[in-house]
């Protein structure tokens, strides 16, 4: 029972582990907020609820960021003799970004748990995951030479420490976005996708006090995103819409959903 409640409790969270964005860090001195409002659901599950970030230059090429924090609405399983539940805040992720060239990024975060992690009854996953994590790598991006057309890369390693007597396995993540802004509309629809891929397998201490594997070393997950922005206040105030899909081998990197994600980023 502990181990299947830890893996839904995975599934909620699942998609958190990213950085701001693929692109070049912004210039110093300038910053920007933002609320995401989601809503994911696969079958008879479902979650949604308000992640809130914050962004700033410190100076040239170097940005910190505060990401993913907020509040979740509910995350249950619709099911007979199913509790209503899984709301509560959300984990906080501590971020930075160094722009080492126009093109290379480097980036670390903390995943913090400072999330809910009260069980409210079956079919209910908490918002929080009480596991201190790490997310690091690379970016890359560049000018295309067409007018309006962006692209970024991204390449990482999760790194979950152990808790609770479980450890995740190490994942490597692989990531990719291209959008074009309509001249003379301030339109930019985007296309993602998204690979993780986990190295070593999943380890946990059994009722016995032995320590077992997940046998999930190999597992991987994919994920793919369409979506749209527009600026309207050009320059300082971008709305957004994303609508994604993922399939994963394993519940313990996020299972297979549907989401929808809308967004609003203030820039100052």
């Amino acid at each position: 029972m502990l181990k299947k409640v830890i893996l839904a409790a995975a599934l909620a969270v699942s998609a958190a582990f990213a950085t701001w964005d693929y692109y070049p860090v912004l210039e110093a001195g300038k910053g920007s907020i933002k609320g995401d409002l989601y809503y994911d659901w696969h079958h008879d599950w479902s979650q949604a609820g308000l992640k809130l970030g914050v962004r700033y230059s410190l100076i040239q090429n170097l940005e910190i960021s505060l990401q993913d924090w907020g509040y979740q609405f509910w995350n249950e399983t619709d099911c007979k003799g199913c509790a209503n539940g899984g709301n509560g805040l959300r984990d906080l992720t501590l971020g930075g970004r160094y722009q080492i060239t126009p093109m290379v990024n480097a980036f670390l975060d903390f995943i913090l748990p400072v999330g809910s992690t009260d069980w409210d009854g079956p079919g209910t996953k908490s918002p929080g995951q009480d596991e201190l994590a790490l997310y690091l790598g690379a970016q890359f991006s560049m000018p295309t030479g067409i007018q309006g057309l962006k692209f970024g890369t991204e390449g990482g390693i999760f790194w979950g420490f152990e808790h609770d007597n479980w450890e995740r396995g190490l994942e490597i993540h692989m990531a990719g976005e291209v959008g074009y802004t309509i001249p003379n509309v301030g339109l930019t629809p985007f296309v993602g996708m998204k690979l993780k891929f986990r190295v070593t397998e999943t380890e946990y201490e059994g009722e016995d006090g032995k320590d077992y594997g997940d046998n999930d070393d190999g597992d991987n997950q994919f994920i793919l995103w369409l979506g749209a922005d527009y600026f309207v206040i050009p320059n300082q105030l971008d709305v957004s819409a994303k609508l994604f899909v993922r399939s994963g081998d394993h519940d313990n990197m996020g299972g297979d959903a549907s989401g929808l994600n809308i967004g609003v980023e203030f820039f100052f």
